[in-house]
């Protein structure tokens, strides 16, 4: 009986509180790890966190501001573009013809506000000369892995532009282990995401480059624009069920959309050989004065 109930008081948790340096945790608490996060500093990963987030959505809002705080990361909420109240001179950098033309449709105002809002973040980067920023949009579960990526950012391929955290395509892990299991990976098909993202300022350059007259959802340019994008696998981040803010995106069919997706990959390539989008078009229009002599 005795040997029993020192067996018993071995195997209790502790009752009452403890000390982890200058940090108190309380052993009777039901959620050690959120206790124990609490009590910690806010942890500094030397890179901002930028939340994009609509005024009206509330909801969003303070889930994120929970996750964020209880992970101990400081981070900035930064007012959404509401589409619904973009004006014409705030449309200068959409091509409604482009879209028709290239795309198969017109973007929808929701993705037209998410896409400047976006594009304003990568304009205040390159303004302020802010090497890397992580951008998050208001509806993801966020892993307590993520604190490690970020703060072993050396680790990730040394060419990065951008670290893209949420995905729903096929994957290859490359590299070695960037902390615990976690690796970088490259995309076997084009992961349309601007959930999460890690962005550095030459990145932000190149999407602004190529971001002047969009015609397209703001989430495939991290593709066809060429940029040194890769993942993180397993994910540390994923889409919750929030209902979308941009509303419903109208469907252009699978095979004209990787028609176009293929078109934007050889004008990438082209592009990164040094030959221009100029010359690309005087030689289409040379083609189109031959074939129209022939009679075609």
């Amino acid at each position: 009986m005795v040997m029993i109930l020192m067996g018993c008081f071995l195997i209790s948790p502790p009752v009452g509180e403890d000390s982890l340096g200058d940090v108190k945790v309380d052993y009777t608490c039901a959620n050690f790890t959120d206790q124990l996060l609490k009590s910690m500093d806010m942890v500094d990963v030397q890179i901002p966190i930028w939340v994009i987030n609509l005024k009206r959505d509330v909801a969003r809002r303070d889930f994120m501001v929970e996750q964020l705080e209880r992970l101990g990361l400081a981070y900035e909420l930064i007012e959404a573009v509401d589409g619904s109240t973009l004006t014409d001179e705030d449309l200068d950098f959409y091509s409604p013809k482009k879209a028709r033309k290239k795309f198969g449709r017109e973007l929808t105002p929701g993705e037209l506000g998410c896409s400047l809002s976006h594009i304003r973040l990568w304009e205040k980067m390159v303004k302020e000369n802010i090497p890397e920023v992580l951008i998050l949009e208001d509806d993801l579960l966020i892993g307590k892995m993520l604190l490690a990526i970020l703060e072993n950012r050396e680790k990730l391929p040394n060419d990065w532009q951008h670290i893209n955290f949420v995905n729903s395509t096929a994957v290859k892990p490359i590299g070695d282990v960037i902390v615990d299991i976690y690796r970088a990976c490259i995309y076997l098909d084009f992961p349309y995401c601007a959930a999460a993202y890690l962005l550095t300022k030459p990145g932000a350059e190149k999407l602004l480059e190529g971001c002047n007259q969009i015609y397209r959802p703001i989430d495939h340019y991290f593709t066809v624009l060429g940029l040194k994008s890769y993942g993180i696998v397993p994910q540390v981040v994923s889409l919750t069920d929030f209902k979308s803010s941009i509303g419903k995106r109208k469907s252009i069919g699978i095979w004209k959309r990787k028609y176009q997706d293929f078109k934007e990959m050889i004008l990438a390539i082209l592009n990164f050989f040094g030959i221009k989008c100029e010359w690309i078009v005087h030689q289409k229009q040379n083609v189109k004065k031959w074939l129209s002599s022939l009679g075609w």
